[in-house]
């Protein structure tokens, strides 16, 4: 590997960092397979928050919002409406249909006409939240703030918030629509704090589709928990029905971090140097040393760095 090359130096991690709790109760159901037809909508109430497990989509608007109201009511109303809203979002329809001359339009309207897109709007609380409406005993014990981690380069006006919303989609006006409009509805309750566009699926979550590749044209996901594990989804996903709070059996949690990636460097490192740094073939996504993406990583056999990725 050239000197100076390390994961380090290309993934400059930590420009936004936020931790949020994803509750389970009374949200979209859990969805099976692969690629889908645009026009079937993902259903928004079930067992589970969809965009969990849910098989990924292409496309991704994620935006943390900081609750500027004083009351309890305030924020609940803003829940149920936001709730309401997102349900008829993901059928592909509009927020509302009312129409009135002389005042805004209830949608904004760029969606009008577009296929539901798989679009999945997954709601989380962060941790500030609970204690400023007194909601201490509510707060799941492991939803802390996260403390800086070496490498960081952290921005307060780009890191956590009271509410995060994940909208994914795959088609990305579908997923921005969403947004917007949960926005425009928060009006005088919340505030968006930050928010970030993803586009190319970047991860698989299903058996059924391939793994895709990341920015440095890398597989990237190929040991992800797959939502056909449930196995493997019960003990590191999803919280389990005698843990506490109660609100937030069969949720999670999610922590969202955005990764500066230095392709300029990476550009002009050899294909040797690339694939030392990842610990895997570029081609094929097998770890060194072996043929096919799904091999067994074998660490002692010494033909993967100790320092990769």
């Amino acid at each position: 590997m050239s000197p100076g090359l390390t994961r380090g130096r290309l993934l400059a991690a930590g420009a936004v960092g936020a931790g949020v709790a994803l509750g389970g109760v009374g949200v979209e159901r859990l969805t099976a397979g692969g690629d889908h037809d645009a026009s079937e909508p993902v259903p928004f109430y079930g067992d589970r928050q969809a965009g969990i497990a849910t098989p990924a989509q292409d496309r991704l608007h994620f935006a943390s919002f900081d609750v500027v109201a004083d009351s309890r009511s305030e924020l609940r109303d803003l829940l149920r409406a936001w709730t309401e809203a997102s349900a008829r979002m993901t059928r592909g329809e509009p927020v509302g249909n009312a129409a009135r001359r002389l005042a805004p339009p209830i949608d904004t309207g760029e969606a009008a006409g577009l296929p539901p897109a798989r679009l999945t709007v997954t709601f989380g609380f962060g941790p500030a939240l609970f204690e400023r409406f007194g909601l201490e005993r509510s707060r799941p014990a492991a939803l802390t703030e996260l403390p800086p981690f070496a490498g960081d380069e952290l921005e307060p006006d780009r890191s956590g918030g009271d509410i995060a919303v994940q909208a994914c989609a795959d088609d990305p006006q579908v997923a921005f629509h969403a947004v917007r409009n949960l926005a425009r509805i928060g009006r005088g309750t919340v505030v968006m704090r930050w928010s970030q566009l993803g586009f190319g699926r970047t991860s698989s979550t299903s058996r059924a589709q391939e793994t895709p590749r990341n920015l440095m044209g890398f597989k990237d996901g190929t040991n992800n928990i797959k939502l056909e594990d449930g196995t493997a989804l019960a003990q590191h996903v999803w919280v389990g029905p005698a843990d506490r709070p109660e609100w937030l059996r069969g949720g999670t949690y999610l922590v969202a971090r955005r990764i500066r990636m230095l392709i300029e460097v990476w550009d002009r490192a050899s294909l040797a140097d690339q694939e030392a740094t990842i610990g895997r073939v570029k081609d094929s996504g097998a770890p060194l040393g072996e043929h096919a993406e799904f091999d067994p990583v074998d660490l002692a056999s010494k033909r993967i760095p100790a320092d990769a990725h």
